[in-house]
């Protein structure tokens, strides 16, 4: 079986870490034992100022001087991080969608520069979806969905489409089994699914479904539990995730994230992988055919 690889969204550390002192993330990851980081290109004024050029230097230079990868590039259009999103940058309405595409094509070049394999995407809707205008609203984001991919492809990325909650992106997808429809309506083949476990806690029926759902187009997660902690935090059954995962053969990065850094980035960080590296050591051997669950046949057999 595949040992997980793990991975920190560094935004969640904070905006003055994330952009004024980004050595001080990879100081902490390689610390506690991670594999990569994903990172969120400085845009608007939630950069602080930052210019993406120079950025794009710092973290070439920061991942060789640690030793890590780059896991992904997030697109991030929570409105917290991205002064365009959700108001004006959208999959569901024309000038907002070519406003997203844009803004994925400057993460998408980024991530090219830095190799980093995918670019997060995710669904904001522009109005209330309605029986009298989802037609259309699908239409559009399969349409802009199109575009991304395209771009994309041309820079030997890929796309993960993020399947996010009602209550923050609103009420159109949403989970894992609608995002593949719409993947499969852009007849793309470098778009696959990610999946946010404290996403999937408000609108998946439970974790293996949703592992079964995305899969085989899950390529990439976010890993933070149901109350949007750490890992351990919460009630997430990060167990039977890990089974599910193991299962199907999932070789992405587990990228994990606490909003917020409770009771602070440090320990958020360590304890987070120190969980599910924990957890991954049971599942291991509960998948095994030494686990004693029952009259374990000789595995030469």
């Amino acid at each position: 079986m595949n040992k997980l690889r793990f991975s920190y969204f560094q935004l969640t550390f904070g905006q003055e870490e994330a952009y004024l002192q980004p050595e001080k993330t990879y100081t902490r990851l390689k610390r506690c034992g991670y594999d990569a980081i994903e990172i969120c290109p400085p845009k608007g004024r939630y950069g602080l100022g930052v210019k993406i050029e120079d950025y794009l230097k710092t973290h070439e230079r920061l991942k060789d001087d640690y030793g890590l990868e780059v896991s992904c590039i997030n697109e991030c259009w929570g409105e917290m991080w991205d002064p365009y999103s959700p108001n004006f940058k959208t999959l569901t309405e024309p000038k907002t969608a070519d406003l997203a595409v844009s803004e994925t094509k400057s993460s998408t070049d980024f991530a090219a520069e830095l190799g980093a394999p995918f670019v997060t995407v995710a669904v904001a809707i522009h109005d209330q979806i309605t029986p009298d205008n989802v037609a259309e609203s699908v239409a559009i984001a399969v349409d802009a969905l199109g575009r991304m991919a395209d771009y994309a492809k041309s820079k030997n990325v890929r796309l993960v489409f993020e399947a996010t909650n009602h209550l923050e992106m609103g009420k159109f997808v949403n989970t894992a089994l609608n995002h593949k429809r719409m993947i499969e309506l852009t007849e793309r083949e470098n778009i696959g699914i990610q999946l946010d476990w404290f996403h999937v806690n408000l609108e998946e029926l439970n974790p293996y479904e949703a592992v079964t759902d995305a899969h085989p187009l899950l390529w990439h997660m976010h890993f933070r539990d149901s109350n949007s902690l750490t890992p351990g935090y919460g009630k997430t059954d990060f167990k039977a995730v890990i089974r599910a995962i193991k299962k199907i053969g999932y070789d992405g990065y587990c990228t994990i994230e606490s909003a917020p850094m409770i009771p602070d980035a440090d320990t958020a960080a360590r304890d987070g992988i120190d969980y599910l590296k924990f957890l991954e050591r049971i599942v291991d051997y509960q998948l095994s055919p030494e686990f004693p669950n029952g009259y374990a046949l000789p595995s030469s057999l």
